[in-house]
């Protein structure tokens, strides 16, 4: 079996499953939730540039961003209390914002509101939801559009990033207040496509930000990463299953069952915490669990035993396995339970009520993490390379590790490199003088601190230097734009589930910022790197 495991593995179970559609009611209230956070969020942008501010509700609004990454379908009783929930605040902070501009005698500009309240119906308010997506589609031209659609990918992931980076910090953060005033944007239809696409840029570098300070914030609190060999397979016992990306709930967890005999597997991009020292004192997490690379659906119903859902996990879900799930999400998906205050007693009891494993599988080991020392010297040596002329192009390759699908490709491209060209490859195991492998599968923390490296001694605007992504994801969009921030300016995908990044969007791509589209001829893209 040829397995890959990655920071950010996103296998489209759209794709392998069909599970494409988009429950119309549900996409009709989601969009009610935008229009409610894109007007909460004037009003408070506003309020704090009166000098008032509001720690609380800016969290709860950040939160409250996460919540349109989450694949499966929500619990519409949770979903309509929320809207309340989040109309009502939007109507107190617009009522201090109006006091205000009455009290000082002020001409202040109240946005006008599409959505009525007053009768809170879901009928009625999925038909307001309906109109509003119309207007809003109306009102737009296309590349505005694809721009809005940027800017809210943008900041979907980078919430769902700075909530967990709050778990590790008290201290106020800058990159809340970036990722609301770049949303806020998207209240003002009569923004030109100009100033879209220089927001875009510039909040490249408060998403990057994010995400390097996040790594510091996790290294801190669990070690620093090392290189260490995981389980993939089960051992006997009652285990419980954590598929998401909020390392924090998978500790929360681990703290509640380490008095038990509960075995604990990590799934999917949560293979990472293997790489940290501080979990690996923990006695219950026995190794990583995933027998399919192609579907979640499959790994959760093989499973013999509850799974755990934890923020922000990005899948889509099917319904054979509901009653089986848990999560600790803000709103539950329907038939999941929601872990509350770290309550793991429920999905304790569900453990030992469980089948469980009659027998130990082993399925094979790989390697998580990496030698962070040990990569700088061999960059160092890159470095000496590039100044010396020897190395006429880098190429990067693996961001996120390939599907399996593009393996033939890579190989194509791996026996075709000229002498003058060099590789740094998670995904490419290959002995060449001229291709660096690193066997980790922890590769995007990884591939941005080489290419942070490289940027302090080489000038990348006149050194080429091109980026293959090699799996798309809901982050897809967020690694774009990282790297460009970092200098470089050729950047392939490969071909993306319309899901993902849809056929228009990735032609706008190609347009604006100049994003390049793997070929079926490996050879081709070389010449025209």
């Amino acid at each position: 079996m040829n397995m890959d495991y990655g920071e950010n593995m996103s296998y489209n179970d759209c794709a392998v499953d069909g599970y494409c559609s988009i429950d119309p009611i549900m996409y009709s209230l989601m969009e009610v939730l935008l229009y409610e956070l894109k007007q909460i969020t004037y009003y408070y942008i506003k309020m704090q540039e009166l000098g008032y501010e509001n720690k609380a509700l800016k969290s709860r609004i950040i939160n409250y961003l996460s919540l349109i990454l989450i694949g499966y379908e929500f619990n519409r009783e949770e979903f309509q209390a929320l809207l309340k929930e989040i109309h009502k605040e939007k109507e107190s902070v617009k009522e201090a914002y109006t006091a205000f501009c009455d009290e000082k005698n002020m001409d202040c500009q109240i946005l006008k509101s599409n959505i009525k309240f007053e009768k809170f119906d879901l009928s009625s308010i999925v038909n307001q939801g309906e109109q509003q997506a119309i207007r809003r589609n109306s009102s737009l031209s296309a590349d505005v559009k694809n721009l809005y659609e940027i800017i809210l990918n943008l900041i979907k992931s980078a919430s769902i990033r700075l909530i967990e980076l709050k778990c590790y910090t008290e201290d106020y953060l800058p990159e809340e207040d970036g990722i609301l005033k770049l949303f806020n944007n998207l209240n003002f239809s009569a923004m030109t496509e100009s100033k879209l696409i220089k927001k875009v840029n510039d909040f490249a570098q408060i998403n990057y930000q994010i995400h390097k300070k996040l790594h510091v914030f996790k290294e801190e609190y669990y070690g620093a990463i090392g290189l260490h060999d995981v389980s993939i397979g089960v051992e006997k016992g009652k285990s419980i299953l954590v598929s998401g990306q909020n390392l924090k709930d998978l500790e929360n967890l681990l703290e509640a069952v380490k008095d038990t005999d509960i075995n604990v597997y990590t799934h999917n991009g949560l293979i990472v915490a293997h790489a940290y020292p501080k979990f690996a004192k923990y006695k219950n997490l026995k190794g990583h669990f995933q027998m399919s690379m192609d579907s979640v659906q499959y790994d959760f119903t093989t499973f013999k035993g509850p799974v755990l859902v934890i923020r922000n996990f990005q899948y889509l879900l099917d319904k054979l396995y509901r009653g089986r799930l848990f999560t600790t999400n803000l709103i539950a998906g329907k038939g999941m339970t929601r872990i509350e205050k770290n309550n793991f007693k429920p999905l304790v009891d569900a453990a030992e009520n469980s089948q469980g494993f009659d027998r130990d599988h082993s399925i094979a080991q790989v390697k998580v993490g990496y030698d962070e020392e040990l990569v700088m010297q061999k960059v160092d040596k890159i470095i000496e390379k590039i100044k010396n002329k020897d190395i006429k192009h880098l190429i990067v390759v693996g961001l996120l590790n390939h599907a399996a699908m593009h393996s033939q490709y890579f190989d194509v491209l791996e026996e075709n490199l000229s002498d003058d060209h060099y590789v740094i490859t998670t995904v490419i195991p290959s002995k060449k003088e001229n291709i660096l492998y690193f066997d980790s599968f922890f590769n995007s923390s990884l591939i941005y601190k080489i290419l942070s490296h490289i940027k302090k001694h080489v000038d990348l605007d006149k050194f080429p230097v091109s980026v293959f992504i090699t799996t798309c994801n809901l982050h897809t969009m967020s690694h774009i734009f990282n790297l460009k921030y970092l200098g470089i300016n050729s950047i392939y995908l490969p071909e993306c589930t319309s899901n993902i990044i849809t056929p228009n969007m990735l032609k706008f791509l190609k347009e604006k910022f100049d994003i390049k589209q793997v070929s079926d001829d490996p050879k081709k893209d070389l010449k025209n790197l």
